[in-house]
């Protein structure tokens, strides 16, 4: 195998990598973070919103219905744990609502 010739890769262990913006700590990614964090909970908040001002669920099948609670459930996951967990248990409670009104049994869901 031929070596490529030039600078070294760096060393992402080396003491001197702290403090770079390339750690979730500082920086640049954490930046990136926030704002994905901001992200999520807008949806998340949208998505809730629209479940408790429906009388009936607001997807068009049982598939789409499923696909959003899933969607849900995962990207809450990117959120800090008891915001997450506050979220989640509000949209269950909301969900839960709307199949008792349709006359539907809601799917079990795996929980972590």
């Amino acid at each position: 195998m031929v070596k490529a010739r030039g600078a070294e890769p760096a060393d992402l262990f080396a003491d001197g990598a702290a403090g770079t913006g390339d750690t979730p700590q500082d920086g640049p990614a954490s930046a990136d973070f926030a704002d994905l964090a901001e992200r999520v909970r807008q949806e998340l908040r949208a998505t809730l919103a629209r479940v408790q001002a429906a009388e009936t669920l607001p997807w068009p099948n049982l598939t789409k219905t499923y696909l959003a609670e899933m969607r849900f459930e995962s990207i809450a996951g990117w959120l800090p744990g008891e915001e997450a967990e506050a979220l989640k248990a509000a949209f269950g409670k909301e969900m839960d609502r709307l199949y008792r009104a349709a006359g539907e049994e809601r799917p079990e869901r795996a929980t972590s």
